[in-house]
């Protein structure tokens, strides 16, 4: 008798543990429910014999948010490329203007560059390339630019916010767009516009997606041992305009990697003296950029490549880069000296790089599935 009330007091004592493992496991499954649903009703335990049988039933209230089926929670997820529903003009900012010529003036803008803001389709990337630009949301004006594509570095924090890329221990949260500001140099005459000409630090200004291509300089010019030896024709406003944004080029914004080159020079012919364009900078340029610029009011092209005992060049060494804008005579020009000097290696800003096809998102149905295709072919 003594040894069977041992054995029963074991068993009870083994149920009442047992019992007291299933209540502490619910207890926790309630405290984890509770996190989504208002209320828990937990059924009492009945115990047959030595056994307790626990049940818990958790039922949500009919006004009860299920927040797995937040409206619009799809949109968290959308596959978008960067700054794809950003509208094409951006404010700008009137910094400052410098006579350049008596008849040109360079005009420095603030502009928008970061991605998250500007669409790469609508984003100044290549030298040659023009700006689209309103005063006081007036005409829209096509003007020559100056300054070199903006380096890569200025934009990096928006280029690696955009690729959405998630950190150790970060959340997928709503972020606020970058916003990245760089100068933009123009250079202007009257004919641009009075507006542009005259332009105050009152006006408003817009910058629209820039036009064109630019030059199309992916060739194999872009090759620094197997062409060394660069010259450069330049002439006119556009002309200038190019050959000074490729000159202070970096090599992930367009450029030719000058510095790296045996020898680079550019022959810029003008009507007279005053007609030159950035003349403080000849300087600056050899020095920081070796290119050297040679210069002449006289003669023509192959009058000023004849002169230049300085040059000494192999031709298949040699590339050109005529840089005259819309000059068709003063482009044949300096094509007739690259056939006279066996160079055919050459890029012209008259010839354009490829036009891009920019992929867009489509939705294809309501349940959040999109695809990417090609923009339609204007006919």
């Amino acid at each position: 008798m003594q040894t069977f009330h041992l054995q029963h007091s074991a068993a009870h004592r083994n149920t009442q543990d047992c019992s007291c493992s299933h209540q502490s496991a619910w207890s926790t499954h309630a405290s984890r429910t509770s996190h989504s649903l208002r209320t828990l009703k937990q059924f009492q335990a009945r115990q047959s014999g030595t056994t307790r049988h626990v049940v818990a039933h958790a039922v949500a209230t009919e006004d009860e948010e299920d927040l797995i089926q937040f409206q619009g929670r799809e949109k968290w997820y959308e596959a978008k490329f960067c700054a794809d529903d950003a509208p094409d003009w951006n404010p700008a900012v009137f910094l400052r203007k410098e006579q350049s010529t008596p008849g040109l003036q360079t005009v420095v803008l603030e502009i928008e560059i970061s991605r998250d803001r500007v669409p790469i389709r609508n984003a100044y990337k290549h030298v040659g390339q023009q700006a689209s630009v309103r005063v006081n949301s007036g005409v829209d004006r096509s003007l020559s630019v100056c300054s070199a594509p903006f380096p890569l570095l200025k934009i990096k924090e928006a280029l690696y916010k955009v690729r959405g890329d998630l950190y150790a221990g970060a959340m997928k949260l709503h972020a606020d767009t970058l916003s990245t500001t760089a100068e933009l140099e123009l250079l202007v005459d009257e004919k641009d516009g009075e507006e542009i000409w005259n332009l105050t630090e009152g006006d408003s200004l817009e910058v629209g997606p820039f036009r064109g291509t630019g030059m199309n300089l992916r060739s194999p010019i872009q090759g620094m041992f197997a062409y060394p030896t660069l010259v450069l024709f330049c002439e006119g406003k556009a002309g200038i305009a190019a050959a000074k944004a490729l000159i202070e080029a970096t090599p992930d914004s367009g450029g030719l990697n000058f510095p790296l080159r045996q020898d680079v020079r550019m022959y810029y012919r003008a009507p007279n003296q005053e007609a030159f364009c950035f003349q403080s900078l000849y300087s600056k340029w050899e020095q920081d950029h070796h290119c050297k610029v040679i210069t002449s009011t006289r003669g023509t092209f192959m009058d000023m490549f004849d002169d230049d005992d300085t040059l000494m060049y192999e031709p298949a060494l040699t590339a050109a880069v005529i840089m005259t804008g819309d000059d068709e005579e003063a482009e044949k020009a300096a094509l007739e000296v690259c056939k006279e000097a066996e160079i055919t290696e050459i890029a012209r800003q008259t010839q354009e790089m490829p036009a891009t096809d920019y992929l867009t998102v489509v939705q294809k149905d309501m349940t959040g599935d999109f695809t990417t295709k090609l923009p339609d072919k204007k006919k």
